[in-house]
């Protein structure tokens, strides 16, 4: 999956929590299921737990004026109540991200961040959702496209910086036969843009953005075949902040054993994508 990078006094910083107000420390003692106790170091209790974020990624993360919105947000506004904090959020470029984050940028990453094994190199995952990729054409393609075997000598468009590019790098690198021409992209929205005008043939991207796409604009863009390679997606933390990783996952548990994960989810249409066994 995907992002990050721009520095935090050029940031859009929100301050917005899922129900109630800022918690404290105490407020995030106080929660039965999933509290993250005292305020883990290095956030301070009553402070912020600033997140780089890439955005635009609706449903998971985009920008209503200078709001930030989305289930992951809502995700993040949760586990900061529970640590006694408040998240707010750094918009960063998805090739940079990891990079924002080992220089201090942000204190963790949130933006449908796949936890694979080359990332955990350099940063600590706590897993929150498991998401698999599809494929994104346009309505005149409806049924004709399935695989990417099917779009082999077509243009595909990705997201640059990502899972997904190393995936279609992947399958050029293993098929016998005409390889697709993969066109690369900032972002998402100007992806699928190419899409609907006709420069590429097909998009791929998470299952939750294709569904948002088809969902809001079933007119101009259809699933080609069904979703494929469900991986982890999980908040990025660096290695040395083993408190505040624990105090996530502790939050994270919290969420799914009393109905939060769940809760949340749900008003994004993206209960499909929990977690299996929590």
């Amino acid at each position: 999956m995907r992002h990050r990078f721009t520095t935090a006094l050029a940031a859009v910083l929100v301050a917005a929590l899922a129900t109630t107000g800022c918690g404290s420390s105490s407020d995030s003692d106080s929660k039965a299921s999933g509290g993250g106790g005292s305020t883990p170091a290095p956030l301070k209790a009553g402070g912020d737990f600033l997140f780089c974020t890439d955005v635009p990624y609706p449903p998971a993360e985009y920008l209503e004026g200078s709001k930030f919105v989305g289930y992951e947000v809502d995700i993040a506004n949760e586990v900061g109540k529970r640590l006694g904090v408040t998240a707010t959020f750094q918009k960063t470029g998805f090739d940079g991200i990891i990079a924002a984050l080992m220089t201090k940028k942000c204190d963790g990453i949130i933006s449908s961040m796949n936890s694979t094994d080359e990332r955990k190199k350099q940063v600590d995952f706590v897993d929150y959702m498991s998401v698999g990729q599809s494929l994104l054409v346009p309505t005149a393609m409806s049924g004709k496209v399935a695989t990417l075997d099917d779009l082999a000598g077509k243009t595909v468009a990705v997201e640059v910086g990502t899972t997904l590019k190393d995936a279609l790098d992947a399958f050029n690198d293993k098929t016998d036969g005409d390889k697709l021409v993969i066109k690369t992209f900032p972002d998402n929205g100007a992806a699928a843009a190419a899409v609907q005008g006709g420069d590429v043939d097909a998009l791929f991207i998470d299952s939750p953005i294709a569904s948002d796409f088809v969902k809001k604009q079933p007119d101009i863009f259809a699933y080609g075949g069904s979703p494929i390679d469900p991986l982890p997606v999980g908040i990025a933390i660096r290695k040395d902040d083993t408190d505040l990783s624990a105090a996530v996952q502790k939050a994270i548990d919290g969420m799914y054993s009393d109905g939060t994960m769940k809760k949340i989810l749900d008003k994004w249409s993206a209960s499909d994508f929990m977690l299996e066994g929590k």
